[in-house]
């Protein structure tokens, strides 16, 4: 987390749904924990447990909390800059 607020990534307005990552995280350990508990399979907390990862996974991609969409990230700020910038089609780029 330091790191993605440090380079922007991640900023004051994006505690919310760094919040909720965490929340729908420790919601799947709790589920777990009390499925191991009753050792019984009770499908409704499995589904409930399923939905709190797929909401994980997707607000981790979201915020750049996962290894692919960090590389995402990295490589989308270093390939952009060898690209001419489209906002200066028409004028001089050598003065600009």
């Amino acid at each position: 987390m330091p790191g993605l607020i440090e380079r922007g990534i991640i900023t004051r307005g994006d505690l919310g749904g760094v919040e909720d990552y965490c929340r729908a995280r420790g919601l799947v350990r709790e589920i777990e924990d009390a499925l191991r508990t009753s050792g019984e399979i009770d499908m409704k907390l499995c589904r409930l447990q399923d939905k709190a990862m797929q909401t994980a996974r997707q607000l981790a991609a979201e915020y750049g909390l996962s290894p692919v969409s960090r590389a995402r990230v990295v490589s989308a700020t270093t390939d952009d800059d060898d690209e001419p910038n489209a906002m200066m089609i028409g004028r001089n780029r050598a003065n600009a």
